[in-house]
């Protein structure tokens, strides 16, 4: 029998959250966890087509390895005892990585004549350099690291004989659900939630942050449909992680002493960069080629989530609901007022507001099945970031 599952044993501690995100559809019958255990089945046979990667004989490549997410995962890595070199740009910050004693190789992704070099002897890359910001303007340097970058690198690495590509994404690139009201609702827990077979349906959206992020993955597809190396696509939700400066209790209770905050029933997800970094590399280990696996964690209000920081902070925060027409007003007035002083830089505009016409929910059903992923609460999550003791991140390592 043992064969018979090759699966790690995680993948079934997770069940129980398997059966967490299918209780509206259970309904009083076992037809959903029947198809539940039917599909494990079907997984632990498929699998046997795929060899999962020996990430202990491997050389593992982390681009855009000083940042936040860069950083957490050559710490996950290094726990691991897989050997990583970290991929950083000429003025990256490099602290932690030095003080590990891993080998760093520079190059700026968007030139492929950079690229070639540092790949030289990599097994596997774990993808993570992209500019993350919600602004509207500089689309070129948006598709210059986010796509070109994405693609160049998959292309070098293909010529380099890597074995795997896991290219770290967003779960903006996969979809959102369209509101269907504006009034209160539940606080956590969304009825209705994205996973890896919903249609993409953000074409309307004019963020440059989300468009190249997409348009990458497309490529991407494109490309391993060709031929090796093996991409597997991650696309984790919003990232909670400690500042560099040490001290988010600081910084809350800043952003907290604000006159108002907006009273918005729009669910989002959160996920700790605790839990996040574990499960991509998971993905790299033992992620299906050709597959895309949404890493989330709890759905909640963003009207919920100000109510709950606050509480940690202990101050009683002033909602307002503020109409989406006055939203749309200002966002073109300041659009306007930018363009007449001459600033470029473009933060606020009409298609930022666009994104509350959307419910930001997501189910991570696949990746518990298959990579074992597993996130705490969020509550713990917060109380971690709020009490300064976010411990288990590079920041702060836990002791093994």
């Amino acid at each position: 029998m043992s064969n018979f599952f090759p699966l790690a044993p995680e993948t079934f501690h997770c069940f129980f959250h398997i059966i967490e995100d299918n209780v509206q559809k259970v309904s009083g019958n076992g037809d959903t966890l029947l198809y539940e255990i039917c599909y494990l089945i079907f997984i632990s046979v498929e699998v046997l087509d795929f060899a999962a990667m020996d990430l202990q004989k491997s050389t593992v490549l982390v681009t855009g390895a000083s940042g936040s997410l860069g950083q957490q995962l050559v710490y996950e890595l290094n726990r691991r005892g897989i050997h990583v070199v970290a991929h950083v740009r000429k003025d990256s910050n490099t602290r932690y990585i030095d003080s590990l004693n891993l080998e760093k190789r520079v190059a700026d992704l968007r030139f492929r004549e950079q690229i070639d070099p540092i790949l030289d002897g990599i097994d596997a890359i774990i993808h993570t350099a992209a500019w993350v910001n919600f602004r509207q303007d500089r689309l070129t340097q948006f598709t210059g690291i986010n796509t070109f970058g994405a693609i160049e690198l998959f292309k070098a690495a293909r010529k380099a004989k890597v074995k795997r590509f896991v290219h770290v994404s967003t779960v903006a690139a996969t979809a959102a659900v369209r509101k269907r009201a504006n009034g209160p609702r539940s606080g956590y827990g969304a009825e209705e939630k994205v996973d890896e077979e919903t249609p993409f349906n953000l074409d309307t959206l004019r963020i440059p942050y989300i468009m190249t992020k997409r348009s990458a993955e497309t490529e991407l597809y494109k490309l391993a449909s060709e031929g090796p190396p093996e991409l597997v696509i991650v696309n984790p939700s919003i990232i909670v992680a400690p500042s560099r400066t040490g001290d988010d209790r600081g910084k809350a209770m800043k952003a907290f002493s604000r006159l108002f905050m907006p009273n918005l029933y729009n669910y989002v997800n959160l996920i700790d960069i605790r839990d996040v970094a574990p499960t991509i590399v998971n993905a790299l280990e033992k992620g299906r080629p050709g597959e895309r696996y949404i890493v989330a964690g709890d759905n909640i209000t963003i009207r919920e989530l100000i109510l709950e920081v606050s509480a940690m902070l202990g101050k009683t925060p002033h909602l307002v609901r503020i109409p989406r027409k006055a939203l749309r007003l200002a966002a073109r007035g300041a659009v306007i007022f930018n363009k007449l002083r001459g600033k470029n830089k473009i933060s606020f505009y009409p298609d930022l507001i666009k994104m509350l016409d959307y419910d930001w929910a997501y189910s991570s059903m696949k990746a518990r099945r298959e990579l074992g992923h597993t996130n705490r609460a969020l509550f713990i999550t917060l109380r971690d970031l709020l009490s300064n003791s976010f411990n288990g991140t590079y920041m702060r390592p836990m002791e093994w």
